[in-house]
Order: structure tokens, then sequence, then C-alpha cells
């Protein structure tokens, strides 16, 4: 019975998320620090942690399409993407010089992000926030003597139909998380207050009413 307690499963609500409707799946999902700059203020940038995931619509050798998705929990409306199918993807490896094709993209731009990720020291990516709603990520690796862009994705920002159901799903995903997450708050209070009633006591007096 305490397992279940302590164990919280999210993934009903999750699986309510409007990007990844029709079949898409998540392969990668973490918070990366960004340098973010601006149109005419090439001289000043701001660090902020931006949330990557990519998502793939089938897998392998079908593999039909890639989304790259870049949110921030300090806005909601901030929401820009980078769409790839096999359609577009040649303009892609020309213009990027990718020794890969199609189906190895993905692999790429996982490796990519987690080396941002892990490597914060050697790898940056910056965010160049452009005019029509517009934006480009640079990968950026710091070497000795010079600093070398190893990739650059092309943005595109969310209209204002993609913005409000961003905003809606995860405006009642933190609603739906705060819920369960006091329900299960109640069900511990009740379990401690059967097993143990001294410690509860003890507890009250330093947890918020």
């Amino acid at each position: 019975m305490q397992e279940n307690l302590i164990q919280i499963d999210f993934s009903q609500i999750e699986s309510l998320d409007p990007c990844i409707q029709g079949g898409y799946k998540i392969i990668y999902n973490e918070e990366i620090s960004f340098m973010i700059k601006f149109p005419d203020q090439e001289d000043q940038s701001i660090a902020e942690n931006i949330r990557v995931r990519i998502m793939i619509l089938g897998n392998g050798k079908d593999l039909q399409q890639l989304t790259l998705e870049l949110s921030s929990e300090n806005d909601l409306f901030f929401y820009y993407f980078h769409t790839v199918d096999k359609d577009n993807f040649q303009v892609v490896k020309t213009n990027q010089k990718l020794n890969t094709d199609f189906f190895g993209y993905p692999e790429v731009c996982v490796k990519t992000f987690r080396r941002c990720q892990l490597e914060q020291q050697h790898f940056l990516p910056i965010l160049y926030i452009q005019q029509n709603a517009r934006a480009q990520v640079n990968i950026v690796q710091t070497l000795e003597y010079k600093e070398l862009t190893l990739i650059t994705f092309e943005m595109i920002a969310g209209d204002e139909e993609i913005i409000k159901q961003h905003v809606y799903y995860k405006h009642g995903a933190v609603k739906s998380k705060f819920q369960i997450l006091n329900a299960k708050i109640k069900d511990i209070h009740e379990l401690v207050k059967v097993k143990n009633p001294q410690l509860l006591l003890h507890l009250q007096k330093y947890l918020p009413n």
C-alpha cells in the first residue's frame, strides 16, 4: 500500500498532449540552457532554460516525420517548432552538409541536444529570434581556439491556434496534476494518522495548513 501511495502516474494526463496526437512518439524531452539573442540586439543575449522535445511519427524505415519543439515553463506563449519529413529532408541535408539519411536524422537530433545537456562547457545552443515568426537554433561547439557551428535548425513560431492548444493543455495538465498530488497528500495524511499519530502531530508543526 505504501508503494502505491508514493507512485504517481501522470500518463493519462500526458496522453492528452495535442503534440503527440495522431501517433507521434516523444524520443527526447529535457530542459536545456539556451543563449537567446534578439533582432537588432546582437551584442545582448539572455540565458534561459528551454524545454526541448523531439517527436517522431513512425519508426525506423517507417519514419514519416520528425518534429523538434521548443517551449518555456516561464512563458506559455513561447513555442517554436522544426518539422522535417521525407520530402523536405534533402534540402536540410544539403544545407547542413549532413552525412545521414532521413531515417538517421532523429538520432542526429537527439545526440546533438544530449551533448548540449551533458557537455554544457563545450556545446551551446543559441536561439536567434528573427522577424516574421521565425527563429534559428545554432548548435555551437567551443574548441580551443575557435567556435564552430555544428548544425542549424530553422524554427517556426506556433500560430494562434497552435499556441491556443498548447496553453490550454499546459493549464489543464498543471491543474489536473495538482488535484492528483493533493489527493495523494490526503491519502498519505490518513495513513500516517492511523499508523503513527505522534509523527503526524510532529509533521503538522512544520507543514503549512
